[in-house]
């Protein structure tokens, strides 16, 4: 396996988009798209979205945890949109304050929709995309990377497992059929692990507790990116084609 040079982006400035629809999600992956931002001279840009399947569920089921730890139950269209509202509010103060003391360029907006589509809809090619996922347990452990055959492993992803303290694991994704040499370890400390089908992938990440996972080979080959994010429950950095 080589390590893969350059940076993440294509021609021009790169950009690191950051999406989530509750404050949780985005504080937990706010860091990592900071320290992203940062290796790369990138500028930071946020999207909360109030997401559509949501707001269409019906509000008779649905249930909250106020702030205040106090659960709250058959909630109004009102208070759906509010507590979206009130999200919306701390992450951008959340982004501001942070940013601004790394010295580094952001920008915040909002949209309704899906947080993965309208991700793709603003990003252009050679853009870093995160997803953010608030981990269920708090001690996540390494940073795992998706490649596909031959694939050297991105400088970024290296830099930000240095960064954060935590072991680097490439998830090679092989072809179907094919007989994956044994796991081991490469160059610089990153173990290899080999996965031939897409289920044995997801198991992986299931069985993980990765604190986030780059995807940073092409997504057509792999599950879905919402799959991928539901098996690793943790935030999902997408590397766009450029």
């Amino acid at each position: 396996m080589q390590r893969e040079t350059g940076r993440a982006g294509g021609a021009g400035r790169a950009r690191v988009i950051l999406g989530a629809s509750c404050y949780p999600d985005a504080e937990a992956a706010l860091v990592l798209a900071m320290e992203l931002a940062r290796q790369l001279g990138a500028e930071l840009q946020a999207v909360f979205v109030r997401e559509t399947a949501v707001l269409a569920a019906g509000y008779a089921h649905s249930r909250v945890v106020s702030y205040s730890g106090q659960r709250e139950t058959g909630l109004t269209g009102a208070a759906l949109a509010k507590a979206f509202q009130a999200d919306a509010r701390r992450f951008k103060g959340l982004l501001s304050a942070r940013a601004a003391a790394a010295a580094l360029q952001s920008s915040f907006q909002e949209a309704e929709g899906h947080v993965q589509e309208e991700l793709r809809r603003v990003s252009q090619a050679g853009d870093i995309l995160v997803l953010g996922f608030k981990p269920i347990l708090r001690s996540a452990g390494c940073i795992a990377v998706i490649l596909a055959e031959g694939q050297g492993v991105p400088d970024y992803a290296l830099r930000l497992a240095r960064k954060t303290g935590k072991p680097l694991v490439a998830l090679v994704a092989c072809a179907a059929g094919a007989e994956p040499p044994p796991a081991g370890q490469w160059e610089g400390g990153v173990e290899t692990r080999f996965c031939a089908l897409p289920e044995a992938l997801l198991r992986q990440l299931e069985q993980m507790n990765p604190a986030a996972v780059i995807v940073a080979a092409p997504l057509a080959d792999l599950p879905p990116a919402a799959r991928l994010q539901d098996a690793a429950r943790c935030p999902l950095i997408l590397q766009t084609g450029g």
